[in-house]
């Protein structure tokens, strides 16, 4: 016979697993804990004694939906010693994680439009050391131009972000067109744009 924290566990788990549908299909704006209760078949009350309101199922779709031990286990293995290598390798190994955790992206954006971005801000404050220490690594190389840290960290994280949320943003017809080429290409062909620019040497 399963324990009460063991049933409350299950409970929690239907109602975040509809909390997430109805987000996706009505917006979080349009969203309401009623919604979420018929969907979870669940009492409205015990939805709101257990997760408050749509910011405390927001806060908890993201903690369970975090791939932060993914993101930093990243940092650990990415491969190469020329700072070319070691972009696209970070790139690569970095879009997959967030490949694999779509949902987490979807509710990124929630947080960025709703909480002012609180969740993912403390996220990368606690993954800042294992970047920076990447940045360092490139740097350790002697191959980058002289421009600061910040822009430096903005414009790779930009180019992750950029890339992941492209594909999302597509109507299905482009995205099925998009998959012609393998992913491996395309990422490479963001990261050639970063490295050398878009302008042929003697338009430079």
């Amino acid at each position: 016979m399963a324990s009460a924290s063991e049933k409350q566990d299950k409970q929690d788990t239907q109602i975040l697993s509809a909390a997430l549908i109805v987000f996706r299909e009505q917006g979080f704006p349009g969203a309401t804990l009623e919604q979420i209760a018929v969907r979870a078949k669940i009492d409205a009350e015990t939805v709101s004694i257990r997760f408050r309101d749509k910011g405390g199922l927001l806060a908890a779709l993201l903690a369970a939906h975090n791939p932060q031990d993914a993101v930093l286990a990243v940092f650990d293995s990415v491969e190469g010693e020329s700072a070319e290598d070691i972009v696209r390798d970070a790139m690569r190994r970095m879009v997959k994680v967030f490949q694999q955790n779509e949902a987490f992206v979807e509710l990124a954006a929630l947080d960025v439009q709703f909480n002012n971005g609180t969740f993912v801000g403390n996220m990368s404050l606690k993954i800042t050391p294992k970047a920076g220490a990447l940045l360092e690594r490139l740097k350790g190389t002697g191959q980058l131009r002289p421009v600061s840290d910040a822009i430096m960290a903005r414009t790779l994280v930009s180019l992750l972000m950029g890339f992941v949320l492209s594909e999302r943003a597509m109507p299905q017809m482009a995205r099925m067109a998009m998959r012609l080429f393998p992913q491996r290409a395309w990422i490479d062909g963001m990261v050639d744009l970063l490295l050398f620019g878009i302008l042929e040497d003697n338009a430079r």
